[in-house]
């Protein structure tokens, strides 16, 4: 029943946000199959994918008023026996909130992409495969106190398989407009009041979101409407060029 309601609710918020701009990883044309090669792939371990970058460029949102959440991946362990298991620790930030998490990537499928290039040639003429892993996560905060809850929903991320077959984040296509890695789509739900609330994030910018809320093209740049939702420090860091604040903006706050 669980999974039947996140479906819809899902299926109702891709509706209602049909207009919205960043909703995939990759346009359907970057696609060389459609094609699930998961079975494939068991071989390989996507921790470095999941574990994300080490600088603090990850973005997101909770709730309809596009408030800031930060998340930090901290910790990514393959299941050996489930190899589209990945066991994840991570943390948390709202406002001045920092709550851990445990929980799980779920892998559901392996899609070939093109290879990145840039006037015609490749970027890393190393790779010898780009795709897309996709499938579901469940982060759960402790249930002993108030006001905790589970993030749920989809996950997406491009990697890359060098000639040597390391996998590796790929980061190729990052001078491109609208790029994102590393894509967190779904909910958050409070453990008591059940009551659910949009959640979303990725490295770069926040998918799925009004044009109202993203004014950049090449680079995410929110809206100064919504600097009260927590993103007065990024605006005045990036936009302003504030030492103060574009040293909060590189805090790491997750240790």
């Amino acid at each position: 029943m669980k999974n039947y309601i996140l479906c819809f609710v899902l299926l109702w918020q891709f509706a209602v946000n049909a207009q919205n701009r960043f909703t995939q990883i990759l346009p359907e044309t970057e696609y060389i199959s459609t094609e699930n090669e998961l079975n494939n792939f068991g071989m390989y371990d996507f921790s470095p994918v999941i574990l994300g970058l080490e600088m603090n460029r990850t973005y997101g949102t909770i709730g309809n008023s596009y408030r800031r959440i930060h998340i930090k991946i901290t910790k990514v362990e393959k299941d050996i026996a489930n190899p589209n298991v990945y066991s994840v620790t991570g943390k948390s930030k709202v406002g001045s909130n920092v709550e851990s998490f445990t929980g799980i990537i779920k892998l559901q499928s392996v899609k070939h992409i093109k290879i990145t290039e840039l006037d015609n040639e490749p970027v890393n003429p190393s790779a010898k495969y780009e795709g897309v892993i996709s499938g579901t996560y469940e982060f759960k905060e402790p249930t002993d106190r108030n006001h905790f809850g589970v993030f749920e929903g989809t996950y997406n991320a491009l990697f890359l398989i060098t000639k040597d077959n390391v996998v590796f984040y790929n980061d190729l296509g990052s001078f491109s407009n609208g790029y994102m890695n590393n894509v967190y789509q779904g909910f958050w739900t409070d453990y008591q009041t059940k009551e659910a609330k949009i959640c979303k994030w990725a490295d770069f910018r926040v998918p799925d979101v009004s044009g109202d809320f993203d004014l950049g093209a090449g680079e995410f740049s929110p809206n100064e409407k919504y600097n009260n939702k927590g993103w007065q420090t990024y605006n005045d860091a990036y936009l302003r060029k504030d030492k103060s604040a574009l040293a909060a903006e590189e805090a790491v706050w997750w240790e």
